[in-house]
């Protein structure tokens, strides 16, 4: 029986992974790098020290510990929210406020910093509806890793067989089902090609009772 239900934010909450690309091409241009989406893609659902790896290993170039070009890309992003706003994913907000109105337990675990869950969540209106966000920051080893995924379920005092978790990316789909978890793979082709092969079911919009819980 699903008690719970944990929700990934970037690429399924917001539609915002090409925002992070765009971003993070600037941020690397300016220390004159020119990066491609192959060498990002493998990024997409886990963090920033994943991303520094990738560019290690396609580009010769470390950028691990490197806080201001993590400043500058926040610095960035924040800029562009305040200009342009949250980029909402269709339905995915009333879809979480349905499941919270029948009773279900829901989180945000993302890879995202805390304080950027806090804000996005904020400005789709569905603060209430979480009873928790979990951030990869605070995990040592980041999504295909199940760690967050896990941390979530001992969080809420549960075992992972009653938990889903909805993710848009490969990194996510693997961590959700190492950790045990029913996986729902949302087709975002924004979120790039990802392969979601590891997902019990995969659907590509939050219109309807999506979700056959």
């Amino acid at each position: 029986m699903i008690k719970c239900l944990f929700f990934d934010m970037d690429g399924v909450l917001v539609n915002t992974e090409p925002l992070h690309f765009e971003i993070w091409k600037q941020v690397f241009l300016s220390q004159g790098l020119e990066i491609d989406y192959e060498h990002y893609k493998g990024c997409i659902g886990s963090n920033a020290n994943r991303l520094f790896t990738l560019i290690s290993e396609g580009y010769g170039r470390d950028f691990h510990g490197n806080e201001k070009i993590l400043e500058q890309y926040a610095r960035q992003k924040d800029v562009y929210i305040k200009r342009h706003g949250v980029p909402e994913i269709p339905g995915a907000a009333e879809t979480v406020r349905k499941l919270w109105a029948k009773g279900y337990r829901l989180a945000v675990v993302s890879s995202s910093p805390q304080k950027y869950i806090e804000m996005i969540i904020r400005k789709l209106g569905v603060t209430d509806c979480f009873e928790a966000f979990f951030s990869g920051d605070r995990i040592a080893r980041p999504k295909p890793a199940p760690d967050v995924y896990l941390a979530a379920a001992e969080a809420f005092h549960v075992h992972p067989e009653e938990c889903a978790v909805i993710e848009d990316s490969e990194n996510g789909c693997l961590a959700a089902k190492a950790a045990g978890m029913i996986c729902y793979g949302f087709y975002n082709p924004d979120s790039g090609r990802q392969d979601l092969s590891a997902a019990d079911r995969v659907f590509d919009t939050f219109m309807g009772d999506v979700l056959p819980l």
